[in-house]
């Protein structure tokens, strides 16, 4: 289609093409400047036809991935027809002449600004897309106003329709082809989506996707799946000069936005030591995805992380991969149990291996399936030594159900609990309900959850270390006072590597005080309350997913967001103990081999008083320690002088006790 050349002319409607509405919108601005006319134009027919048009991909990828104003859009329209179009070089030099100004290469940003409505000289500010990113060469000689602007060659190139890439990144990345290996990225797929999506719901920068144990081409062949070019970049070829480093960061962000690009940052094992502060910086630097593969994101990172499960998003994968690691006759001596084991603990390959070495000897020796489950469950949920992580603690159970006291109610609930955990795989894959909770070949719906609610002392705590000693898991305990950050996207980050490790190692999440995250979202104000807002929607997604056992307690039960409690399959109330309760706490509360005077006859007096398990625990324990510093055995005064102490702790008066024989 041939454009029109004669200044003021109407553009060409329906199927115009961008060069010929820009060629005709920036001769009718230009015509107006030379003119002294002083209505810029606004380009808005421009701006809806890259919206609408496939083909004009490239220009619309830049503009919504750098989130261009439509003057931003209406400049790189301007400056390609004038890089591209004789009558529009020669109507911008008109106009330099008519107004006095003094010939020369580019259009000046004074003539910008008068030519496009609503541009001015903060466009080409050193944070803005256009100049941090290359995309508009500036003259740095020059007053900014008086600066001749052109856009850059690789940015031109590629509106021309060439696919010319930058030399800096050719230097140093190069593009993944399509692997041949769809169903090993069907999991990376999936994990992907979720990332994205997230990334896409929220503020700010994407996440970095870590992808531990999945190789450059998988995460390839993943991206592909999703309509994303992979290119990729080895640890060990960033620039070792931070000026280059940051110029790549600057024209990689330019050329995946015209792309539809992301980076996979391919950083396995070893080769981020002694590099991370130069790699967090540069992945800081990148606007758009960054996918990295390797089991550690760099410290100092100021983006969020969100980490992909280690393997495929797979049952009938991961019970192959146990079987395999087994052989047949340790398989077929495990037998129904291997589904169990393969779906608590997501494990790599090689800690499979190592698993299954652990527990070689037991899985040999037991005389029948279920000891056999019990030796390889037992090494399962040890091999995993995981990374230390801020306010993460891995431990083992100190607690079974001979050591705490419940009512009856409360009890039964937990021992529901313990069903669901135990007889996930024959629920969810022999008797067919994954099909109906997340469809077969998910771990979706798999996950429990559950909310421990009451007064502090009545046995949350220790009721997730029964439940974790009865399954034989390990308790992962979260400190949320070092797990919650005022920088926006910290605490997210931190919640991330969290879940993905219990993901990884089948231990049993403990969050205590979970109001203090999960608690009611509040108005949105200003940024951070966005950010905020926004880190506890990502939490929810991550509770509702998550394929192992967590556990939240709180006081507060009230404090909780109603949307976070639908994400619970149990919530159980833990009341203050009733007295007779009180009794059996008083008469378990010093150990067999404690010296102490006779009791029995006191335990009504002691069972009077309103005490939790955990203060009745305190003066138990503060009483042996005064026995053992006098050399005699806990008498009543003992007793007394903790109580006493154990109720100014907690502000309450100290009350008479009634012993029978005073």
């Amino acid at each position: 289609m041939t454009a029109p050349t004669t200044p003021g002319a109407s553009p060409p409607a329906g199927a115009a093409t961008f060069a010929a509405l820009a060629e005709a919108l920036s001769l009718r601005a230009l015509a107006d400047v030379a003119a002294g006319t002083v209505s810029p134009t606004t380009f808005a027919e421009l701006t809806e036809h890259v919206r609408r048009s496939s083909r004009s991909g490239a220009l619309r990828r830049l503009c919504d991935g750098f989130d261009l104003t439509p003057p931003e859009e209406a400049l790189l329209a301007l400056l390609f027809a004038a890089g591209t179009r004789e009558p529009v070089a020669r109507a911008a030099a008109d106009a330099v002449a008519s107004t006095g100004g003094v010939p020369g290469e580019g259009v000046p940003l004074w003539l910008a600004c008068r030519a496009i409505a609503g541009l001015g000289p903060e466009a080409l500010a050193a944070d803005r897309p256009l100049v941090r990113f290359d995309v508009v060469d500036v003259d740095p000689r020059a007053p900014r106003i008086e600066s001749r602007l052109t856009l850059d060659p690789a940015v031109l190139d590629r509106l021309l329709g060439h696919t010319a890439r930058d030399p800096l990144v050719v230097a140093h990345l190069h593009e993944l082809p399509v692997p041949g290996e769809p169903r090993t990225a069907d999991g990376l797929r999936l994990g992907l989506v979720g990332a994205l999506s997230a990334a896409a719901s929220r503020p700010g920068l994407p996440p970095l996707v870590l992808a531990p144990g999945a190789t450059a081409a998988e995460v390839g062949a993943a991206l592909h799946a999703l309509g994303l070019l992979p290119w990729r970049l080895a640890v060990a070829d960033l620039p070792d000069d931070a000026g280059e480093r940051a110029r790549l960061a600057s024209r990689w962000t330019r050329d995946a936005a015209l792309d539809g690009a992301a980076l996979v940052l391919d950083g396995p094992g070893s080769d981020i030591d002694g590099r991370s502060a130069s790699v967090a910086a540069f992945v800081d630097r990148v606007i758009g995805h960054v996918v990295m593969t390797g089991k550690q994101p760099p410290s100092g990172l100021s983006r969020a992380v969100r980490v992909i499960p280690l393997v495929p998003d797979d049952p009938v994968a991961a019970r192959a991969r146990w079987a395999t690691a087994l052989g047949t006759e340790r398989a077929t001596r495990v037998g129904r149990g291997l589904g169990r084991v393969s779906g608590q603990f997501r494990l790599d390959p090689e800690t499979i291996r190592t698993a299954v070495a652990r527990a070689a000897d037991g899985i040999d020796a037991a005389p029948d399936e279920a000891t056999a489950t019990a030796c390889l469950w037992h090494a399962a949920a040890r091999a995993l030594d995981p990374a230390p992580l801020p306010g993460v603690t891995l431990l083992e159970a100190a607690y079974d159900w001979d050591d705490i006291v419940l009512p009856p109610a409360t009890e039964a609930v937990l021992r529901r609990v313990e069903l669901h955990v135990r007889h996930a795989s024959q629920v969810f894959d022999d008797w067919g309900f994954a099909a109906r909770t997340g469809g077969r070949g998910s771990w979706r719906g798999r996950g429990v959850a559950v909310l421990f609610a009451g007064p502090s002392g009545t046995g949350k705590t220790m009721a997730a270390e029964v439940l974790a000693s009865a399954l034989d898991l390990r308790v992962m305990a979260i400190d949320l006072s070092q797990v919650i950050s005022k920088w926006v996207g910290e605490t997210s980050k931190n919640i991330a590597a969290a879940f993905e490790q219990a993901e990884r190692s089948g231990a049993m999440m403990v969050w205590n005080e979970g109001d203090a995250v999960w608690g009611v979202r509040g108005g949105v104000g200003n940024a951070t309350d966005r950010h905020v807002n926004a880190e506890v929607g990502d939490l929810l997604q991550r509770i509702e997913t998550f394929s192992g056992f967590t556990v939240v307690t709180t006081n507060l039960r009230h404090a909780i967001d109603p949307a976070f409690l639908r994400r619970f399959r149990f919530v159980v109330d833990f009341p203050l103990p009733s007295r007779d309760e009180r009794v059996r706490l008083w008469r378990s509360a010093f150990p067999a081999a404690t010296p102490t005077v006779p009791l029995d006859p006191d335990l009504d007096a002691l069972a009077a008083l309103p005490l939790t398990g955990g203060s009745i625990r305190n003066v138990a324990l503060g009483a042996a320690f005064l026995a053992a510093g006098t050399g005699s055995p806990v008498d009543r005064d003992m007793i007394e002088a903790e109580l006493a102490e154990e109720l100014r702790k907690q502000n309450l008066p100290v009350p008479h006790v009634a012993w029978r024989d005073r």
